[in-house]
Formats: structure tokens, sequence, C-alpha cells
């Protein structure tokens, strides 16, 4: 609880630090949850949109931060639920990622507000956070057994439990796995080939990646790069190639040596100009994979994930994308569901869980609602073998399988390092160091010092060591 209260004091303070690195408030459907745009401090805090009436007696809160979870209460939960318990659901959309552990912490301290969530939608970032407070109930007191969630996979098991408990208080309905997406036409020009299993014999390590970074750039005189940007690998790093925690048992700061091995490899790709230097979800970034190589710059490379593959590539990879696993397994967002202590009705909580993030059925018409991988590997069976009935229309190159690709890819990811403290460690605080000692302005020594420093004064609890 002492970590959680900090957590709650650091509040303001992050709002002034996720400049120029936030995750994005629109509220459109499909990109929202997952990208990220630049805040300005003069960014204004949206005012909750507000479905339902908060204020009727037997109303049932749910709080998420756009409104992908809508497309779930309206094609999917109306088969197993009936219209009474749904008419009772209200729906707090708060206007972005940026502002939402602000306004939740907030109204999380005054449980008689009309607005005090039933259920919590959670992102990766900073599910440990509330996973390991008070103020979750175990799922085991919804209804929601080890049978259960049996399907589930397991690294998000693990982010939705508290590890010093063993209290399982969040469950996911997507499974996010990591990949490198190529771009083929690009890819034959540059890498001499199209074959996916060629192509992963080429990026297999990260000193092929550079190797083969350097020499794209140097082929298309700097027209081409593999990347954008050394930013564009920050995920697979922390989210797949890290064995130790952000901090230890005695809450000193750790930096982990594949941590430190990111930094030099971002320092070698920015002395041999290899990548364009850019940030995730930045206007430069995004026009890159749109470049024909010759009289507009391009990618051959972008790292993904199945709603990232789904979603986010734009025309020009349409039939023109292949998927490799590249050097590491990782994970790259996803959303969990919680209820609160004082939720107001365990029983239909229950069953929103159940079927949102463990029944099989509900599972795979979630995939046909909204295209997500989702988290059950017996639907992604089905799936696989069945067809998925997703609305995305999305293809990769040659018709390799976009599920049959993902199906193994959890198996080698490790989430069980996850602390609440990571989304604001890994997106805003990190990149400041690994772009300090990659342009030269620091040595490393003292770009990780100054990392611990900005990590101790967000977070007061946590020891520079």
């Amino acid at each position: 609880m002492k970590k959680l209260l900090t957590l709650l004091l650091a509040a303001a303070m992050m709002l002034c630090l996720l400049a120029g690195c936030g995750s994005s408030g629109k509220t459109d459907t499909t990109e929202t949850p997952k990208e990220e745009t630049p805040a300005t401090s003069e960014t204004k805090v949206p005012e909750n949109t507000i479905t339902g009436d908060p204020s009727a007696k037997d109303a049932f809160v749910v709080w998420g931060w756009n409104t992908d979870y809508v497309t779930i209460l309206e094609k999917v939960l109306p088969k197993y639920l009936s219209a009474e318990e749904l008419a009772r659901v209200v729906f707090v959309n708060a206007g972005g990622s940026d502002y939402y552990q602000d306004k939740i912490d907030e109204i999380l301290a005054d449980p008689t507000n009309d607005l005090y969530p039933d259920i919590m939608l959670l992102e990766v970032g900073y599910v440990q956070k509330y996973v390991q407070s008070d103020y979750l109930q175990d799922v085991s007191a919804l209804g929601i057994t080890k049978d259960d969630m049996a399907n589930m996979y397991q690294y998000n098991l693990d982010l939705g439990t508290d590890v010093a408990s063993g209290s399982t208080k969040a469950l996911f309905w997507q499974a996010t796995p990591g990949c490198i997406q190529l771009r083929a036409d690009l890819a034959e020009k540059y890498l001499g080939t199209t074959d996916a299993a060629a192509l992963q014999e080429k990026l297999n390590t990260w000193d092929k990646v550079a190797a083969v970074a350097k020499q794209v750039n140097e082929a298309s005189s700097g027209k081409v790069k593999l990347l954008s940007g050394y930013d564009d690998l920050k995920y697979i790093f922390a989210n797949g190639a890290r064995t130790q925690a952000w901090y230890d048992s005695n809450d000193t700061l750790v930096v982990d040596d594949a941590m430190l091995q990111y930094m030099d490899l971002s320092k070698q790709l920015y002395t041999d100009n290899s990548t364009f230097n850019t940030n995730m979800w930045s206007p430069e970034w995004a026009a890159l994979k749109d470049g024909d190589g010759v009289d507009t710059e391009a990618c051959i490379a972008f790292c993904g994930c199945p709603w990232y593959t789904y979603w986010c590539l734009t025309d020009t990879w349409s039939s023109n994308c292949i998927l490799i696993q590249g050097p590491q397994s990782f994970y790259w967002g996803g959303t969990g569901l919680a209820a609160t202590t004082n939720c107001s009705d365990s029983e239909l909580a229950g069953k929103i869980l159940r079927y949102t993030a463990c029944d099989d059925q509900a599972m795979i018409d979630i995939n046909s609602a909204n295209g997500d991988f989702v988290n059950n590997k017996a639907a992604i069976s089905y799936i696989e073998k069945n067809g998925s009935g997703t609305t995305s229309t999305f293809k990769c190159y040659n018709d390799q399988p976009i599920v049959g690709f993902f199906t193994d890819k959890c198996d080698g990811i490790n989430a069980t390092l996850a602390k609440g403290e990571d989304q604001k460690i890994c997106e805003v605080l990190f990149p400041v160091a690994v772009t300090s000692y990659a342009n030269g302005s620091a040595d490393q020594k003292t770009a990780v010092a100054n990392f611990k420093a900005s990590v101790h004064d967000m977070y007061s609890y946590l020891k520079v060591g």
C-alpha cells in the first residue's frame, strides 16, 4: 500500500512528464487502445463520456479509456447476458489512457461516488499497480475457477496475478505476442528474399539486425532503412528480453543487462545512421510505412503483434507483409478486466468476466466482432482450423496465415517481471536514457544514473542504489 499511495501522489507530476510519450486520447475503436501520440503542456484533460445512468439504483459501472470495450458490450455480451443485466451497465470512457489512472485513482478513493467502478479495464503497463492493491478482488470470489482459466496463455495469467499472494485479480481477453513485420517488396530488393524462414535466419540475432540495417542503409544511399528508429525495439527488450524486474525485493532500482544491450544496440544504429531515429507513433514514423524508397523514404520492418498487423498497417502492406519472430519473443499491449472490492454485484461481474475472458465460444465471438487474437488456446485452435470471422480484410504476403503464425508465439513470453510502474518507466523515462546515450550526449554510466534518479523522483519509494 505504501507503493500505491506514492503512485497516487505521483499522478499530477505524470501529466507533465508524459510530453512526447503517451497513449492516444482518441475514441476510435480500432487503433486507439494501442497507439501513442505526443501530449503537450496545453493538453486539456477531457471530460468523461458516460453511457447509461450512474445514479440508477442498480447501476453497474464499467470504466475504460476509449470505446474498444463497447464493441464487446454491444456485439458479444448480448448473447450471454439478459437485456435487463445489460441495461444496468454504465460505461465510463475516461477519454484517453494518459488520463485514466489519475481519474480512476481519484474515484477509487470515494466509494460513495455514483461513478465508483464495479469493473475496471487495465492496461498491461500498470495492471500490477492495481492487482497488488486492495482495490480488486480475486476472481474466485466471482465464481471463476482454475478450470475456467485453463485455456488462457500463461503470460496473461501472470500479468493479472499478485505473485506475493497468488491471487488472480485481472483477466485478459486479448493475447498480444510480438513479431517483426517486413514489407515484402522492399525485403526482396534489399534482403534478397521473401521467404519467411530465410528472413528469420537473417534477423534472428541483434548482431545480424545491426549488420543488415547498415547494409540496407548503404545499399539505398539512405533512402531505405531496415527500421524507422531504435525506439521501435523498446517493447522487445522491455517485455521480452529482460530477466530482472525494474527493482528488486528491497525496492532498489535495477537495469537489466538486456536493457544495457538495448542501449548499446541503439547507439550502434545511431552511429551507423542505420535508422531514421523516429519515435513510435510520430507522424514521421507513420509516413515511413508508405514510402516508395525512391522519391520518398521508407522502412522495411516495423515491430508488431496481432492487433497491429490487423488494424495499424496501411494498404501498402496488404498482401505485402511477411511476419517473423526476430531475435526475441515478447508481448505488446493487452487489456485486463477486474472487479473492484466494493463491486455492487459480484454475480454480474463474474458473468461479464467469464464471457469476456473465459468462455471458449464467447472468445470466438470476440474474434469475430473485433478481430482480437484472443487469450484462449481452444478458441485460437478453432479459429486456425475454421477461419477467422474478423472484419479485417488484411492479408499477408503469399497468404501467410496470420493466426497460424501467432499460435505458438506466446509460449516463450515471461511476464512474471511486470510491475505497476512499468508503463512510465518503459515508455517515458528509459527512452530518455537510451536517446542520451545513443546520440552521445551522455555516456552509458551517466545515462543510467540519470535514469535511476528520474525514476526515484517519480516514485520516491524506489531507491537508486
